[in-house]
């Protein structure tokens, strides 16, 4: 009779949650693209959560965005809102993050 060790069956039972966490990682860098093209500001007041960050063809965004969310939009043309959902087109602000 054969006998799995139990660091065997530990690893049998974790192996494919492991393997979605990877797969679900690399799904999520895929759908994100940053873009540091625009470099200033309208002015320098912190936007509300979901309020516009920046307006679609403009040069500058309109407010910061708070350090806890991103200023996003669906895709490069689009006005971008201030979400803490990292996907998407994301202008990254000069000054957040910068460490």
């Amino acid at each position: 009779m054969y006998k799995i060790s139990s660091m065997n069956n530990c690893l049998l039972i974790l192996l494919p949650f492991l393997l979605i966490a990877q797969s679900s990682q690399r799904f999520l860098s895929r759908r994100s693209i940053s873009d540091q093209s625009v470099s200033g500001y309208l002015t320098e007041r912190t936007c509300w959560w979901n309020e516009v960050c920046k307006e679609e063809f403009q040069s500058l965004f309109r407010c910061k965005c708070p350090e806890w969310s991103f200023c996003r939009a669906p895709g490069r043309y689009y006005n971008a809102f201030c979400s803490m959902t990292a996907t998407g087109y994301i202008w990254m602000q000069p000054g957040i993050r910068d460490g």
